[in-house]
């Protein structure tokens, strides 16, 4: 898996990056020269309960993995407050589609920006 670790990386997508969301989440962006994209993932305390902050970096992470962008990119995920409320009875499936979603719109952005 193709993780952010630094906080270089992170500072740099958050004082630098894009964004593109959607109800549910914020997808922060900056196309890298790596060849390869990178994931990292921010979720507070306000969020909920370790084993739900737990879960959504799970989803995450396996929806990055099956689905990873094809040129390089650094993303950085972040949950809305609107999350929160519906996380504890959503299925992954429904999270898949609407961060899927974002990806298709960053796919989008690559090949206008290219």
């Amino acid at each position: 898996m193709n993780r952010l670790k630094r906080e270089k990386d992170f500072q740099r997508i958050f004082l630098e990056g894009q964004s593109v969301s959607n109800d549910l989440l914020v997808v922060k962006y900056i196309f890298n020269d790596l060849g390869r994209p990178r994931i990292g993932i921010v979720v507070s305390k306000k969020f909920g309960k370790a084993h739900f902050r737990n879960r959504f970096k799970r989803y995450v992470r396996e929806t990055f993995r099956t689905n990873k962008p094809k040129k390089g990119i650094d993303m950085i995920v972040l949950p809305k407050k609107e999350l929160k409320d519906q996380f504890e009875k959503m299925k992954f499936d429904t999270f898949r589609s609407s961060f899927l979603f974002l990806l298709s719109n960053l796919e989008r952005k690559n090949l206008n920006e290219a």
